[in-house]
Formats: C-alpha cells, structure tokens, sequence
C-alpha cells in the first residue's frame, strides 16, 4: 500500500506537469466513458430492471394472435377473456384491463383523468396492497347502474384530494356518473408501467352495463390480458395449455375465432418489445467508441513516453524492475481514465435527459433512466477498465527502453523509434477496425430503430 500510494502521488504530479495532455486525454475518455453510461442508463432501465411487482418473473402476458393476418400481439374480448379465465389451470390468477379517460368534475375545476378498466383480479394478482381502504373486489365486477367503484392513484390523491384519506368511502363524479373511492395506492405502485403515470382505475361494471354491453360482444378486441404462473408451472406448459383452449374456442365460435391462437410472453419482454435489440446495437456501437478513444490516448501518452526515457531508464538503473516501472505508469493512466469516468458521468446525466426527451413515446420506462447504482459501478468498471486498455501499450513500451542508449546525451536509438512506430501502427489499426464496426453498428440501429 505504501507504494502504491507514493505511484498515487507522483501520477497526480505527472498529471499537472503535462496540463495539456491530461486534458485532452480527459476530455477524450469523458466523451466515450459518458456516452457508454447515458446509454447504459438506458439499458439498465429499460432491460435489466425487473418490474416493481413481487415474484416479477412468474407475470406473463397473453395476446390473441391472429395467424392469418400474422398479427402477434393480439387483443382480447370479454367472451374469450372470460374463457380463458374459467378453462385454464396453470394461472393462479389472471385479469384484464384496458384504457379509458375520464373527465372529473365537481371538485373544483373540470379535469381529464387517465384511467384503466380492470378486473377485481389485477391488485392480488400483481402482489399489491392498497396504502388507503382495499382494492376490488370481485362482487364490484358485476354490472350495476348505482355501485360503481374506483381506486386512486397517490399523486391524484396528493394533487387533487390534498392527501386526505377520508376521501376513500366519498364519491366522485367521473363522464357524469357517481363512482365510490375505495382505496389510495402506495406511491411506488404503478400499472401499466408506462410513461404517462395512470391515475386511477375502475372496474368493468360499467362494462357490464346496458342493454348490450360490450362484456358480451366476441368480437370486440381490445382488451391487455395479464396471468401470474402457479408455482412449478413452465411458460412452455401454459403456452401448450393456452394452444389447446385457443383450438377448442376455435371450433366453439368459428365466426370470430377461426385462425385465432393464443401467445405467452414474459411480461417485461412483452414491456419492452422491439426496443430490446436496438438498444443493444447502440450499446455495441458506444463502446467502438470508447475503444477509438482509447487508441487515440494511448496514441498521446506514446508521444509523451518519449520524453521520459531518460526518467524510466534512471528508475531502471536506481533499481526499479520493469513490473514497477509498469505498475507506475498503469496508475497514471488508471487514474486518467477515473478523472475521464468522472466528467463522463457527469456528460451521461445531461445526455441521457436529452435521450429521454427525445424518445420518450418509443422508449419504455424512459422516466426510470436514471443514476443508480448500477450505473455508478459500470461507469468505475468501464473506467478501471479503459485506464488499463489504453495504458498497457504506452506502460510496455517505456518499460523496455534500453539502458546504455536512453541515458546518452539526445538518447533515443534507432530500435527505439523502430519499435515506438510499430506499436503506433497497431494501434492505427486498431482504430480504423473500430471506426468500420462503429459505421456497421449504426447502420444496424438505424435499421432497427
């Protein structure tokens, strides 16, 4: 440790005696490091988050699929939903829901809610629990024209009702229509998972109403299935349960399910659909980046080298075994590239607002990105990692300087400079590869964008 602390120190020296290398240098790796974590911050979102609901990984969605349009990710209607709902045996619990906006009136001004129509299944099945009052109730599905029920969301409760929670058992009016707050959600819960928050959720009695309501109409598509496996049940066993109920529903009602089958899909693949790919693809596409980055510093730091031969051949002559030499020159740039990951991370939190704000209505969970810890500890691993990429060349190269011709008066031979631009060759083509994966990466996002 104390070595390594006396190389801490002298880098930091090294760093102010070369101004102007270390911020070109630092400027340089900002640049890859930042666009690395912005997109990164994407990724983790978007992808690697796992949806803010218990036992997130047995949630699976099921769309219609239309086999002769090649329409994949079907809706459902009432009929085939409530088929489903009664013939399956791998769900512990399954719902359905869709949007429907409302307009608020009589407290205070006119306001437009958005909202979700949902089965009194949703809440239990999702693993959530009302922070105020309950949740539906399966009685609260059946149609009626004087009980109608609603839950808030908590920035509604906040925003309009002043987080008062006697406001749950009153009544609000929601299209002119008398409906009953029963519960407040916590202020984490959120459903859909989408950009634009939700703010409160009914249930399908209204549906269920009328001389011909819409709960009996099989051909009425529109509706976002959702199911929690059983314990021990595979996707691959409820997809061959799912085939079979969609074959029997087939021959039951050949005039609005001929050709019809029924898909399960994880429910945060289903969430993040085709983005997955293009995000990846950029990501690919950032680190060429950093790596052009990394050739032009280690380019940089070989022109530096050059003048401190003469430094590593006295260390070399003092005693200093070619692993010091090597160590002290990979602290230099471990910390050059840490100073880089500094400012980058900086750089990453202005560009991945500009991500967001730029493809907010393509990109789902975009109001997650963010810094977390996640991100925090890629942005030291790329750095560490990066400090080592571009400083090993530079580290070997100074640390194989020859003795007898370093310490002469103008001491640099001729096998010197032979060897310094060998190594400046490789690393040119190190960069002219990256900068033709980097022009075939973008193509490729583009494509898929």
């Amino acid at each position: 440790m104390t070595t390594l602390f006396q190389d801490i120190r002298f880098g930091l020296r090294m760093l102010i005696k070369s101004p102007s290398v270390s911020i070109v240098a630092t400027v340089a790796l900002a640049l890859g490091i930042g666009a690395n974590t912005a997109i990164f911050s994407v990724v983790n979102a978007v992808l690697l988050r796992p949806l803010p609901f218990p036992d997130s990984e047995s949630l699976v969605s099921v769309f219609e699929t239309d086999i002769q349009r090649g329409q994949q990710q079907g809706s459902h209607s009432y009929p085939n939903f409530f088929d489903l709902r009664a013939q399956n045996t791998v769900f512990e619990r399954v719902a359905c829901y869709h949007s429907a906006d409302y307009i608020m009136t009589g407290r205070g001004e006119p306001v437009r809610l958005q909202g979700y129509v949902v089965t009194a299944d949703l809440f239990p099945l999702l693993g959530v629990s009302p922070m105020v009052g309950r949740t539906f109730l399966p009685d609260d599905d059946k149609p009626s024209t004087s009980w109608r029920v609603a839950i808030l969301s908590h920035p509604l409760f906040q925003k309009r009702f002043n987080s008062d929670p006697s406001i749950v058992n009153q009544t609000i009016t929601l299209e002119g229509r008398s409906f009953t707050v029963v519960g407040v959600m916590p202020p984490s819960f959120e459903f859909p998972i989408q950009n634009d928050p939700v703010e409160l959720w009914t249930t399908i009695a209204g549906d269920a109403s009328g001389s011909e309501p819409v709960t009996d109409q099989r051909g009425a598509d529109f509706l976002r299935v959702i199911g929690r496996l059983k314990p021990g049940v595979t996707p691959e066993q409820a997809q061959a349960e799912l085939t079979t109920i969609a074959a029997r529903l087939e021959q039951q009602y050949p005039d609005t399910n001929t050709r019809k089958s029924l898909w399960l899909e994880s429910s945060l693949t289903a969430l993040v659909g085709d983005i997955r790919p293009a995000l990846l693809i950029l990501l690919g596409a950032v680190a060429c980046v950093l790596l052009i980055a990394c050739a032009n510093v280690a380019n940089l730091l070989l022109a530096r080298a050059t003048s401190r031969h003469k430094e590593m051949a006295i260390r070399t002559a003092l005693g200093a075994s070619r692993l010091r030499v090597v160590r002290q020159l990979l602290t230099e740039s471990v910390m050059l590239s840490l100073l880089g990951g500094a400012v980058g991370l900086l750089l990453a939190v202005w560009w991945s607002d500009l991500l967001i704000a730029l493809g907010k209505d393509d990109i789902p969970r975009a109001v997650h990105v963010g810094i977390d810890w996640r991100v925090l500890g890629f942005t030291l691993g790329v750095s560490l990692v990066t400090g080592l990429i571009f400083g090993l060349a530079p580290a070997f190269h100074s640390s194989k300087s020859e003795l007898v011709e370093s310490l002469k008066e103008g001491g640099r031979g001729t096998s010197e400079g032979a060897r310094r631009n060998r190594v400046r060759n490789v690393l040119v083509v190190t960069e002219l590869v990256n900068m033709s994966l980097l022009r075939s990466e973008k193509l490729r996002g583009v494509g898929k964008l």
